[in-house]
């Protein structure tokens, strides 16, 4: 069981979300049910400890399953998903872009608008870029200093002249990198290259918006 956790760990990286939690809650599930949590008639003792336990995983099991079916990504959170319909805040929106003329599109939307501008580059195989999206940007911390921010999301995944041009452009190795635009020119100071946390990324971007409070 514990050869196949590391091949589901290994794989999720190249798979959706949901896809994920279904391989998670098929592991678990099957992990139950060979622990016997279906199984009667149990002696006491340590054999009704472990069935205990069993029981458990096959109820963490089907909630990864229904999680799944509701589009949820996170493992240790499956059900999240479905408390977001009930007005649960769903994180800052970001429009996507792919190729290097989208993105200056985007900027001189925001510059036009008067608005600073975040771009997160991302990819689909980035482990970090998924973390970052999944519990930083959604964080009430974060999502409240995003607020006033024109948001875009690089995605590079393909690897094409598009996403090489992109990288090439801003002297990226890779995802993830975090920018910040103002008048479409770039904060060189403020870029963060790599994984982040969401107590220091909202003090990142305090610090930032109130460098734009004093130029404004």
């Amino acid at each position: 069981m514990l050869l196949l956790a590391i091949a589901v760990w290994l794989i999720e990286r190249l798979l959706p979300g949901p896809v994920s939690l279904v391989l998670w809650g098929a592991l678990v599930i099957g992990t139950s049910l060979a622990l016997g949590a279906l199984t009667f008639n149990q002696r006491q003792g340590w054999p009704r400890v472990r069935q205990a336990a069993s029981i458990v995983l096959l109820a963490w099991g089907v909630a990864l399953v229904l999680g799944a079916a509701q589009g949820g990504e996170n493992p240790l959170r499956p059900l999240a998903s479905l408390g977001s319909a009930g007005g649960v805040e769903q994180g800052p929106v970001f429009t996507r872009v792919t190729t290097l003329a989208q993105l200056e599109s985007e900027l001189e939307i925001a510059a036009r608008q008067g608005q600073p501008a975040f771009v997160n580059v991302t990819a689909e195989w980035c482990v970090s870029c998924k973390i970052m999206e999944r519990d930083v940007f959604p964080a009430p911390a974060v999502a409240s200093q995003l607020a006033g921010f024109h948001l875009i999301q690089a995605d590079i995944t393909d690897t094409n002249a598009d996403s090489r041009a992109l990288l090439d452009r801003f002297g990226l190795f890779g995802p993830p990198s975090l920018l910040f635009f103002s008048d479409n020119e770039e904060l060189a100071r403020a870029r963060i290259q790599g994984e982040v946390d969401a107590p220091t990324f909202a003090t990142h971007l305090e610090r930032i918006r109130s460098q734009f409070a004093r130029t404004g």
